[in-house]
């Protein structure tokens, strides 16, 4: 289970939690300033199809932060609600809470769901807990709550293709493939691959100007006991000049060498192909995990063929 009284009594993180929650699930989100609590609602905009003809819908959320103390959210917390909907024009009040509502806030908000002019719902902890565990928003649970992830290494899907797989690990989404086995790759040995690619020090930069390596798919071929790795090096598009050269990459990740080695010998042979994406980080269009970065290559990955190069074929060419 999520712990959230790892996230900071002043409830902050837990707004930023539920804003990236929504924004991850397709919404349009924004804040609407610092309310009198001192934190600040969210409005998102849910777009959704009709019977007849898509429409939108506008909904106030309100995030109510108390798991440090392990209260329920009071009627208090929801006095204003048709008039706070009307100030923002919603249709919708949402509340969010990292415990859960009493029995008279639920009470009170079916009440004002059932009077027509405002619908209304509400998040408790066990339900965001939930939305938390699909393939786009697993990633929140290592960036907001760093022990509650120890428990929540891996989430697995069958991608319904014979020994491939979509994972989550930490907050990095990839495949999994092997040659001949129906079963994914030693999940110790990934993590290793994972560690592999973590450790290599890269430049360093602001927050619209870092560079990053991020694992794609991991192919093992079990039949000859190798690996393939698949991973981007995203880099700020105007600062060509100051990438890793891929021999100063190489130093970390070692191609063609074996993942293990005890100074005598080496098994699970690994090779690196590390390909070189700049982008532009200010972007709306950016994201660490965006989708071109998988779907050209999906075949590839799956069988476990070079994308262009490895890394140590880049250097000595």
């Amino acid at each position: 289970m999520i712990d959230f009284s790892e996230l900071p009594s002043n409830g902050t993180k837990f707004e930023q939690l539920v804003r990236e929650l929504f924004i991850r699930s397709g919404f349009e989100v924004h804040w609407t300033g610092v309310g009198p609590d001192a934190g600040r609602d969210l409005v998102v905009t849910e777009k959704a199809e009709g019977h007849l003809a898509p429409f939108n819908r506008k909904w106030l959320v309100s995030c109510k932060h108390y798991a440090n103390s392990g209260k329920s959210v009071g009627l208090q917390d929801v006095a204003d609600v048709t008039d706070a909907c009307a100030a923002v024009d919603a249709q919708g009040f949402l509340l969010a809470c990292s415990t859960q509502p009493s029995s008279t806030v639920v009470r009170r908000l079916e009440e004002i769901n059932g009077n027509g002019r405002v619908l209304t719902k509400y998040l408790d902890g066990v339900e965001i807990e939930k939305r938390l565990n699909t393939p786009s928003t697993f990633p929140l649970i290592s960036l907001f709550f760093p022990k509650s992830a120890e428990n929540f290494k891996w989430k697995i899907y069958n991608t319904h293709t014979p020994s491939f797989w979509a994972a989550n690990y930490k907050d990095y989404f990839l495949y999994l493939g092997s040659r001949t086995a129906n079963t994914f790759p030693e999940l110790k040995d990934v993590e290793e691959i994972v560690r592999r690619l973590e450790s290599v020090k890269l430049p360093e930069g602001d927050n619209w100007n870092r560079h990053f390596i991020r694992p794609r798919a991991v192919y093992f071929d079990n039949k000859h006991e190798n690996f393939t790795v698949f991973a981007d090096y995203l880099y700020p598009r105007d600062k060509e000049g100051d990438v890793a050269s891929p021999q100063e990459i190489d130093e970390y990740l070692n191609d063609g060498m074996g993942l293990y080695s005890d100074g005598e010998g080496m098994w699970f042979i690994t090779h690196w192909d590390i390909r070189y994406v700049p982008c532009w980080q200010i972007s709306d269009h950016f994201h660490l995990d965006h989708k071109e970065y998988y779907e050209p290559y999906m075949d590839r990955y799956r069988i476990g063929f070079a994308r262009d190069e490895f890394i140590s074929e880049m250097y000595q060419g």
